[in-house]
């Protein structure tokens, strides 16, 4: 139906057959019986013929105004579809948890925008259990978080390293001695944890566990940041990201421990 009303809207808008056979790189004979067979769709005649010129019927005249709505309905899509497909138009809707959406993403992000501008970007921020729901959900086109996908309908591909270390204070006894940590000297402190469906709660709590560590006192902070303020002002300590402490590092703020745990 598509492609007879293309040849039905060349026909009624040269005013010709021959020359609309010409603009569709068709044969006359072949134009004239897709006409006719749009007509026996239709069950009207669309044309009048007076002479060699086709002159639209009243059913063709209000066909012609649905058939022009349709042909530019075509062209935008085929525009919007070939910009999409060159990266000059559309938007990518993403989600991350927290840690990879605050230092793992934005140079990634950066780069990626300076090569394609015109595609706008929508950063989702949420837990791992969060983003995972989002993809499955279609809330997102695509998800970024710290460990494997539960869901066997979601496809994973591995985005980055990353591994957790104990950090403390700059003042914390811990950052004062020389000798390994163990787990008895874990279990007197105080741990400052991310929210619930946080993947680093969740590999802290499986380190901890491993290590028969019940911690004696737990306060949950629920961002990362908030945690690393914690730890610099004496709170407590906590499990963080590589990615997470490097500038605290460089300011002489926050101590990973690189030896514990023997």
């Amino acid at each position: 139906m598509l492609a007879r009303l293309k040849y039905f809207y060349q026909v009624a808008s040269s005013g010709s057959f021959s020359r609309a056979a010409e603009e569709l790189f068709i044969s006359q004979p072949a134009l004239s019986r897709q006409i006719a067979a749009l007509e026996e769709d239709v069950g009207l005649p669309l044309f009048s013929r007076q002479g060699r010129k086709p002159v639209l019927t009243d059913a063709g005249r209000r066909l012609f105004n649905y058939a022009e709505k349709i042909m530019e309905l075509n062209r935008e899509a085929k525009k919007e579809i070939s910009e999409l497909k060159n990266l000059t138009s559309g938007e990518v809707i993403i989600g991350a948890s927290t840690t990879i959406a605050n230092y793992l993403l934005p140079p990634v992000l950066a780069d990626y925008h300076h090569r394609h501008p015109e595609i706008k970007i929508f950063l989702n921020v949420g837990n791992s259990e969060d983003i995972e729901q989002d993809v499955l959900n279609n809330r997102v086109d695509l998800g970024f978080i710290g460990s494997s996908v539960q869901s066997p309908r979601l496809f994973q591909e591995q985005f980055a390293e990353d591994e957790l270390f104990l950090v403390v204070s700059q003042n914390h006894h811990f950052a004062k001695i020389n000798r390994d940590v163990f787990p008895s000297h874990l279990a007197e402190e105080t741990f400052l944890y991310r929210e619930a469906g946080s993947d680093t709660r969740r590999l802290f709590n499986i380190f901890l566990k491993e290590m028969e560590v019940k911690p004696s006192s737990v306060v949950t902070l629920g961002h990362t940041e908030a945690i690393k303020s914690g730890i610099i002002n004496n709170l407590g300590i906590s499990f963080l990201s590589k990615h997470t402490w490097q500038n605290e590092l460089k300011l002489g703020l926050l101590v990973p421990l690189e030896k514990y745990i023997k």
